[in-house]
């Protein structure tokens, strides 16, 4: 077993579920309360496959009949009636086969689609640390597999179980109903043998099933891992590397694959072993009734097409019951993430009112691992409408600041405060929508400039996109793009450069008209030419807001209204940059550790 699927068995915040509770936590999505034409639909297929059930069950009597009546002396007339009747049943019967194909394709789309939106909607909503800890890749498995499941868990259900349940339900009722207590005693014996090998087997098969599932989706995590990290396994020159740990999950994935069909396997020879026992037992002892005058031609024949009729169906049934164990498997995996709690707005939650935004960190706690506490005791103040920096050593909490502020992560020690309303008490779509952040490292989805920008309003109409797409220096770009705002950036923006990807950061954030703006580290990673059009935009964006910066480098702060030092989780100097200099501190050595550092990078002389 792999490292990472021991982690995911002792993860506690999922835990395994049934087979039972599985199906009760999917009856929503199949059974929909608010939608009747749906349920409806439902009853009809049902009622459908009843139908050719009966028929399915009921055609074989008047096989029967009509055999014996041609045995008979005398017209022939009543025969070719009963084999009229058996023809036109039979057809009957593949008619409300086929009827299930239009009841059943909406209902099985409308159920995919209710469960993906409610996957998806579950899964944007679980909490940051959530995110930070699992793997995409295993994410997107899980719900890929769920999905799927949730179409062969209906598929089976619907054609082929229901139809086999109630055929097997109606023929064993006619024998038990026409043959002797021997071929009852045996039939029923033959029977309970049956699902108590199917039962057992199939719960020795589910254990072995969802180690593999689980292992299957860290696998795939690693692969997606590796083409979200394209760039970086290239400059590394780790193909090699990431190859051998994709092969090493993969090879555990076939060891436990191999090892659960190898349970299949002795399942299903164990089966069919025990329905041919019983179909030879039965038929032995009907060709000795019928050697005895006791059993006529026709009753022969009628019980060996039941017994055919009634084993093929148990066959394909337990065949049908393991898939329907590896199905509720998969699905039981999406619903376990399903289960988790949800990002939720505290009871009696409130809209943040109109106000300057005035910030407030009071004794703010903070700690990723209880051993290396990041805030302690944070005090911090962001006047309304001013810019403020935060700046200090790396791991000095900066971007913790950030996280807490926009409720990724809660204090656990201390409050947060915006224009005195405590942030634990906001509803976070009302705080979320008032803040806009620039991060150093601007994730963008595999889609549009247009379709980036206007995350931050998906109401704005193009003009306004555009708008604040050259408000934030974006014009050059957009003008000499043949595509304009519809040019597909790739896979997290890699076709754009990273002044590029930092300019449509700001023009979200433009978008969204925040009334705070946090600038983390917003152009540490540009060079001059790219940092003095970025500034431009951030310039249009701060203008009248409040602002915080988070920055490593200290020239670009240095006319921010106030500076605030951060070091040992706790601020250690504040006030303008003149003043921190003047001070010769923590502020001080920082700037002039940089100075040195540039005045070092100036004096090597260019390559020739």
């Amino acid at each position: 077993m792999s490292r990472e699927l021991r982690a995911l068995e002792r993860e506690p915040r999922t835990r395994t579920i049934g087979d039972l509770e599985v199906l009760r936590r999917l009856l929503p999505f199949v059974w929909p309360q608010d939608d009747r034409a749906f349920r409806l639909r439902l009853l009809a297929t049902v009622a459908t496959l009843a139908t050719a059930a009966l028929l399915n069950a009921v055609v074989p009597l008047l096989f029967a009949r009509a055999v014996d009546a041609l045995a008979e002396p005398g017209p022939a007339e009543a025969a070719f009636a009963i084999l009229l009747a058996y023809v036109v049943g039979g057809w009957l019967a593949k008619l409300a086969n086929e009827a299930r194909w239009a009841l059943y394709g909406p209902i099985e789309q409308r159920v995919r689609r209710r469960l993906g939106r409610a996957a998806l909607a579950h899964l944007l909503d679980l909490p940051y640390p959530f995110h930070v800890e699992r793997r995409t890749g295993q994410i997107s498995r899980i719900l890929e597999s769920g999905l799927s499941a949730v179409r062969e868990l209906l598929f089976d259900s619907v054609f082929l179980i229901l139809p086999l349940l109630a055929e097997i339900l109606f023929v064993g009722a006619i024998l038990a109903a026409r043959v002797e207590g021997p071929f009852a005693a045996i039939l029923v014996l033959t029977l309970a043998a049956y699902a108590v090998v199917l039962i057992v087997g199939s719960e020795w098969l589910r254990a072995h099933q969802r180690r593999a599932v689980a292992e299957a989706a860290i696998a795939h995590g690693r692969a997606i891992d590796a083409l979200l990290g394209y760039e970086t396994v290239k400059l590394g020159s780790a193909e090699r590397a990431t190859l051998e740990r994709y092969d090493r999950a993969l090879g555990e994935v076939e060891r436990l694959t191999v090892k659960a069909l190898a349970f299949r396997t002795l399942t299903g020879v164990v089966l069919v072993s025990v329905l041919a026992l019983g179909s030879g037992a039965i038929l032995l002892l009907a060709a000795d009734r019928l050697v005895a005058g006791a059993m006529s031609v026709g009753e022969l024949v009628l019980l060996n097409v039941y017994l055919l009729q009634l084993t093929r169906p148990m066959d394909r049934l337990g065949q049908l019951y393991r898939s329907i164990k590896q199905a509720l498997v998969d699905l039981g995996q999406l619903l376990e993430l399903l289960a988790l709690p949800a990002e939720q707005d505290r009871p009696g939650a409130y809209d943040l009112p109109e106000g300057p935004m005035a910030i407030r960190f009071e004794g703010v706690r903070f700690a990723y691992d209880p051993d290396r506490p990041v805030l302690d005791g944070l005090d911090l103040e962001v006047p309304g409408g001013r810019t403020v920096a935060i700046v200090g050593p790396s791991g000095a909490g900066k971007t913790t600041i950030v996280r807490l502020l926009y409720r990724f992560l809660e204090p656990q020690a201390g409050r947060i405060t915006i224009d005195g309303h405590d942030l634990a008490g906001l509803r976070l779509e009302s705080l979320r929508r008032k803040i806009a952040v620039v991060p150093q490292d601007v994730a963008l989805l595999n889609d549009t400039l247009a379709a980036n920008i206007a995350i931050a309003d998906p109401t704005a109409d193009r003009a306004t996109v555009e708008a604040a797409a050259r408000a934030a220096a974006l014009g050059e770009l957009l003008d000499a793009l043949p595509d304009g705002l519809d040019t597909l950036v790739g896979e997290r923006g890699i076709k754009l450069s990273g002044g590029e990807r930092q300019r449509v950061a700001i023009a979200r954030a433009l978008l969204k008209r925040p009334r705070l703006v946090i600038l983390d580290e917003a152009t540490s990673a540009l060079d001059s030419a790219s940092e003095a059009r970025v500034r431009e935009g951030l310039a249009a964006l701060c203008r009248g807001v409040t602002t915080l910066v988070i920055a490593h480098r200290l020239s670009t702060v240095v006319d921010a209204d106030r500076i605030c030092v951060l070091e040992g989780g706790r601020i250690v100097e504040r006030g303008r940059h003149g003043e921190l200099l003047a001070r010769g501190g923590l502020y001080a050595a920082l700037w002039r550790r940089q100075m040195e550092q540039h005045a070092t990078r100036d004096a090597v002389p260019a390559e020739r």
